[in-house]
């Protein structure tokens, strides 16, 4: 079975050209390391690997820069590859910055001197830790924006999607609504693993989601204990007149808008002021 467990090295091109030395470690498909790329332009930077997966056709890595190459002027960097064979991948980049370009990078077959280090400061509340044949590593844990609704109120989705969009381009964040559940995949196991991963869980709350048993039953218990154990953060967004200020275990949580004054009652514009005052909150979170 292939794996990407090891040292590479390789090169960048495009708006950006470079070599790239990283180190990574997989454990169950998700993927942990460091990667140096050394730009003849801005010098040396040093990334987290803070999201990464791989299958058996793709690899995707967000690669967040320490806090000395953040304040260089360097971005968070989005690699989509693929694997040409066991020691080689190919593919592109782009940065939350505007550069893009491609990538090529092959794995050394000899052990040269570790660069793995733990994570420090905010990054480690994004960590678990993980076994492998190699010991303990650590890997990214909550990096999604989890979307709970009714499907009474997709209208509703498909407009904050929108306006979130700018959210997934520029600091590659995931964004999860059970419409990314895949036809033939075991969608209860796909909810369970999305919510698992959710540092944000955005509830379009109205008189449907919360008569949903579903929601009720399957989405919210887990969404709540997250957010009491794992500092998940509940967002209710209020889109038309329901019992919410009624409901003891969603009212604790403050909601974008007044529950007093929901979506449907207000003017088309400001509707879309209250959808960007969601994505402006979202992004805080993400920073």
């Amino acid at each position: 079975m292939t794996t990407i467990s090891g040292k590479w090295v390789g090169t960048i091109q495009g708006t950006n050209a470079g070599a790239v030395f990283a180190e990574f470690v997989e454990a169950k498909g998700q993927i942990a390391g460091v990667v140096h790329i050394n730009d003849a332009v801005q010098g040396v930077g040093v990334y987290t690997v803070t999201d990464g997966h791989v299958n058996p056709n793709e690899i995707r890595l967000v690669l967040t820069p320490n806090q000395q190459t953040k304040m260089a002027g360097h971005g968070i960097v989005t690699v989509l590859a693929r694997m040409l064979s066991e020691t080689k991948f190919v593919g592109d980049w782009r940065s939350s910055i505007g550069t893009a370009g491609t990538l090529s990078v092959t794995k050394l077959t000899t052990e040269p001197t570790s660069i793995m280090q733990p994570p420090q400061g905010p990054q480690q509340e994004n960590l678990i830790v993980a076994s492998s044949n190699k010991g303990r590593v650590t890997v990214p844990k909550r990096t999604t924006v989890f979307i709970s609704y009714s499907h009474e109120d997709i209208l509703w989705l498909e407009r904050l999607r929108v306006h979130l969009k700018p959210l997934e381009r520029d600091y590659a964040l995931d964004i999860w609504d059970d419409r990314e559940i895949q036809a033939g995949s075991k969608w209860f196991e796909e909810i369970e693993r999305a919510i698992q991963s959710a540092k944000v869980a955005l509830l379009i709350v109205s008189a449907d989601f919360l008569a949903s048993d579903f929601i009720a039953s399957n989405e919210l218990p887990p969404l709540l204990e997250a957010a009491k154990k794992d500092g998940a953060v509940i967002m209710p967004l209020i889109v038309s007149p329901s019992r919410f200020k009624s409901i003891k275990n969603l009212c604790q949580f403050k909601a974008i808008n007044d529950p007093s004054r929901p979506l449907v009652n207000m003017a088309k514009g400001e509707q879309e002021e209250m959808l960007v005052k969601v994505s402006e909150e979202i992004e805080v979170l993400f920073r």
